[in-house]
């Protein structure tokens, strides 16, 4: 999942418009793939394992870590999430991953709108290229985006994990996979 998320953010990502909401376009895939991972491996951890791995990753990407150190609590709150409903439930598992998301939302957005100083004094040294496209996204957000960007990737989240259960059922339980 973290190589798909990758792979996007890299290819699409430098759009600014398109970076904003990438939260919500990387929760459709992710659905598909953490539904297909949790019906394999439903182990416990899986949130929390998965957002300690993507937190890592973005760790210095927003000042004072605050990327990944959400992504980290939004594996920690999707793990709490899929325990306390049942781990053999789908609401169990969606709402794992929406929380997981939205951590993930929550990480991007925050600190463009509300450490917009800080985080332009980090990105100045690596660019100019870097630097304009932050300029662009912070043109971009405000706390009404924020809020649109973390609704979005909720139901994008939720959406994803239908269309993984859906699969799940069509194709890969037909073919032994699951």
């Amino acid at each position: 999942m973290i190589a798909v998320f990758f792979l996007l953010g890299f290819t699409i990502g430098l759009i600014p418009p398109v970076l904003v909401f990438m939260p919500a376009i990387l929760a459709v895939p992710g659905g598909i793939i953490f539904m297909l991972m949790l019906a394999k491996a439903p182990l416990r951890g899986s949130f929390v394992i998965s957002g300690t791995l993507l937190g890592l990753f973005f760790l210095n990407m927003a000042p004072a870590g605050i990327f990944g150190l959400s992504i980290l609590g939004g594996g920690i709150l999707g793990e709490l999430v899929f325990s306390w409903l049942g781990r053999e439930k789908f609401a169990a598992a969606a709402g794992g991953f929406i929380c997981y998301m939205l951590g993930f939302a929550v990480g991007e957005g925050f600190p463009l709108v509300f450490m917009k100083e800080a985080y332009l004094a980090q990105e100045a040294t690596k660019g100019a290229e870097q630097l304009a496209i932050l300029e662009q996204c912070l043109a971009l957000m405000n706390p009404a985006m924020f809020a649109l960007v973390c609704l979005t990737t909720v139901l994008a989240a939720y959406a994803g994990c239908v269309w993984g259960r859906r699969l799940l059922r069509t194709h890969f339980t037909k073919a032994g996979i699951a």
